[in-house]
């Protein structure tokens, strides 16, 4: 990914970050263009506000360089980089209202006249209306989206944000992941946001790294990430996936043949990251709602060419936009399907016989030498 200007870049290069015999960050190069929405996505304890915090100069790195486009800032204290913190507590001033809580920074750097500043960031922020209240009379949102205003009315290069949407509530939280996109989108500098929410991550970045254990585990696209991941953690944190351990039977061309469970299946070479090697091990990979199912007797109909299993429905779970199913099939125990309700079939209960079928290209191989829960809440847990 490149820009036009380096002017917004973040630059680490070989940055990490030790507290004594514990590595919170190992060495790491990453970089982040100008203009984009980027997410430090994972879960608690795998380096990404500690990163963040290097970038800010809250933290000194232990080795390697913090730059902002062309300057070198590792040595600058916090006030003097051209950064901006917002934080998931918002941290205002109860005492001001919200005006006075947004004119604060262009106050302390002594600008006589801030009135149209303050005012073209309340509009940015949807909130002029609301100058003259005080933060308690706002909403959690509202709150929120002051603590963005006051932040980038001192026009910085890089926007932080750690956790900026955790306190709130699931229906506000997703109203907010738009609006954060829409003011990026209009103010056109550099946000990272750091995140353990994966919808937050691929709501509304561009580009998301997966942290864990202190490591960036792949960096990409959200989808890109989310169709093709490249580990185990990643095919489990961001969103569920079924893997399924597969022996390599043959390889034809751009396709490879795996036995599993008594079956065969197909995974195209370019969406496989494990070796394939006739006799080797791989786990295969496909995401919950690329399946369909259907009733046993409907075996039939489906068309030739589709990765196909075989199983008993365990478990069904209406959820409103889609049924959740659990099936116990030859290959693995514990199989999730997500059907939309649009046309239900009353067959599909728990005990009834079905059959899983998939379009090969949707499948995904990985290296069945790394934990298949990598990455999962029960691994967590």
């Amino acid at each position: 990914m490149t820009t036009k200007d380096s002017g917004g870049d973040v630059r680490l290069s070989g940055i990490s970050k030790t507290y004594g015999s514990f590595t919170a960050v190992h060495p790491l190069d990453l970089t982040v263009p100008e203009g984009s929405f980027f997410a430090l996505l994972g879960a608690s304890g795998c380096g990404k506000t500690t990163t963040l915090r290097m970038i800010a100069g809250l933290e000194e790195p232990t080795t390697g360089t913090v730059r902002l486009g062309d300057q070198d800032v590792t040595a600058l204290p916090p006030y003097k980089r051209p950064v901006n913190t917002v934080f998931q507590s918002y941290a205002l001033f109860p005492h001001l209202d919200i005006f006075e809580n947004v004119a604060f920074g262009l106050r302390r750097r002594g600008v006589k006249s801030v009135k149209k500043q303050v005012e073209e960031m309340l509009d940015l922020v949807q909130l002029g209306e609301q100058a003259r209240k005080k933060p308690h009379q706002l909403s959690g949102g509202q709150q929120q989206r002051v603590a963005v205003a006051r932040a980038l009315i001192n026009h910085p290069k890089v926007l932080l944000l750690d956790e900026p949407l955790g306190a709130l509530d699931l229906k506000l939280r997703r109203q907010m992941q738009l609006e954060l996109k829409r003011i990026q989108t209009e103010v056109g500098i550099t946000f990272i946001h750091v995140t353990h929410d994966q919808e937050e991550a691929m709501t509304m970045a561009d580009c998301v790294a997966v942290m864990n254990a202190g490591r960036v585990e792949q960096l990409g696209a959200p989808a890109e990430l989310y169709e093709n991941p490249r580990t185990t953690f990643v095919a489990n944190f961001l969103g569920t996936s079924n893997l399924i351990e597969a022996e390599v039977d043959t390889k034809a061309g751009d396709e490879i043949v795996l036995k599993a469970g008594g079956g065969k299946l197909t995974l195209p070479v370019g969406r496989c990251s494990a070796s394939t090697a006739t006799g080797g091990k791989v786990l295969v990979g496909v995401r919950p709602e690329k399946i369909s199912l259907v009733h046993a007797d409907d075996a039939g109909e489906i068309p030739e060419g589709r990765n196909r299993i075989t199983g008993t429905i365990a478990d069904a779970s209406f959820i409103g936009v889609s049924t959740q199913y659990v099936i116990d099939s030859p290959v693995c125990s514990e199989l999730a399907v997500y059907v939309q309700n649009v046309e239900r079939d009353g067959r599909l209960v728990p005990g009834a016989d079905v059959v899983l079928h998939w379009n090969p290209a949707h499948t995904f191989g990985l290296d069945a030498a790394q934990d298949i829960d990598a990455g999962t809440e029960e691994e967590a847990a």
